[in-house]
């Protein structure tokens, strides 16, 4: 009877272990498209308007661009080849060279992702808190993006060499588990937390000088606004410009102006809607900096959101007792698919806090959409 109830109890947990699959690989594969599908297209325009758009080509976004690919290799490489993974699971189909090929490239573009985002800061960094230093030049900006690749590539050639078909599947081989367990935290400290140490710092600089240039931009607004009245006041006096001028002219003996220069001296220094051109373009480049920053900000935070879960799991993995629990599939199919999410997420971004970005996409979607019907 102990038996029989037993045998009861195991086919319930298996069929509702089944049923938590099934559900589990229909969100995933519904996740999966619609990732895809946005981040193909999303990716895509963003190239796109940049490269179409000459204003629009500088270093900022041009390390944009660099950030637009690396999302359009996750969804184009790993999101399909995930897909079939998980249809053929435990039976690796894809060879020996895939084998070596499509989790290294996964994890190189994770870290090429976080090193974009430190040079986004950087410049940003030099643009708002060291406005006097040069821009980076086109040369430079290339130097930068082919870095940002070439170390991310170096960093998993351990990942690779030790990547093999074991058991029909492709698994990881290390020599020893101090070994594996070194590289996965060198890599989570290298990829993850030196990068958001750098962004944090170069943002927080950022934000505190943007600040201060506010506030002395009220200051001063709030000094205008106070002195106004007074100059109204005095330009309303007969006397006051004759007064002032003849005090000039005892000094240094020079004739007196003539009405004409008098009418429009009288204009350009006494009317309260005199325009300041130097004080509205410094106000101008703060909330469009303001805006460029919050923007950026916006993207790093949801990249620590999408990438930090598939971190922890693997951490819980190597140094906690995750190699035992019965969630970790769920976990890291979790994991992997925030990690997908994330290379979807930028242009929506884009799109609404940036009117210049949001512009290109209309006009180039426009352009595409008409172009059938002028045939």
């Amino acid at each position: 009877m102990m038996v029989s109830n037993s045998s009861i109890n195991d086919s319930f947990t298996n069929e509702a272990q089944e049923t938590q699959l099934k559900w589990l690989n229909a969100v995933q594969y519904t996740m999966f498209t619609t990732i895809f599908v946005v981040s193909v297209i999303g990716n895509t325009l963003v190239c796109l308007v940049i490269a179409r758009t000459p204003r629009m080509r500088t270093t900022r976004n041009f390390l944009l661009v660099n950030l637009a690919v690396a999302d359009l290799t996750v969804a184009m490489l790993c999101i399909p080849f995930e897909v079939v993974l998980k249809l053929t699971y435990p039976r690796w189909p894809l060879g020996p060279v895939m084998c070596k090929i499509l989790w290294p490239t996964m994890t190189s573009v994770t870290t090429c992702s976080s090193a974009t985002l430190v040079a986004i800061s950087y410049d940003r960094f030099r643009a708002v808190v060291h406005p006097w230093k040069p821009r980076f030049t086109s040369v430079q900006t290339t130097i930068i993006i082919a870095t940002t690749w070439s170390v991310s590539y170096v960093l998993v050639i351990p990942y690779l060499l030790v990547l093999s078909i074991k058991d029909n599947y492709c698994r990881e081989v290390w020599p020893s588990a101090v070994a594996r367990r070194t590289y996965t935290l060198g890599l989570f400290v290298i990829q993850f937390v030196v990068p958001i140490f750098i962004i944090a710092f170069a943002y927080t600089k950022v934000v505190l000088k943007l600040r201060d240039q506010a506030a002395r931009f009220a200051v001063e607004k709030k000094d205008q606004d106070t002195a106004t009245p007074e100059i109204t006041r005095a330009g309303q006096s007969s006397s006051f410009l004759s007064v002032e001028v003849s005090d000039v002219n005892s000094i240094s003996g020079s004739p007196l102006p003539n009405k004409k220069f008098t009418t429009r001296l009288n204009k350009l220094v006494l009317s309260p809607k005199c325009p300041r051109t130097g004080q509205s373009s410094a106000i101008q480049r703060l909330e469009r900096n303001t805006k460029i920053v919050k923007m950026l900000l916006t993207v790093v935070l949801l990249y620590v959101v999408c990438m930090l879960p598939n971190q922890v799991v693997w951490l819980w993995y190597e140094f906690g007792s995750g190699q035992n629990s019965p969630y970790l599939r769920v976990l890291l199919t979790l994991g992997s698919s925030m990690v997908y999410l994330n290379s979807s997420v930028n242009p929506i971004l884009y799109a609404g806090m940036n009117d210049e970005f949001r512009r290109g996409f209309i006009n180039l979607l426009r352009c595409r959409c008409r172009r059938p019907i002028n045939k």
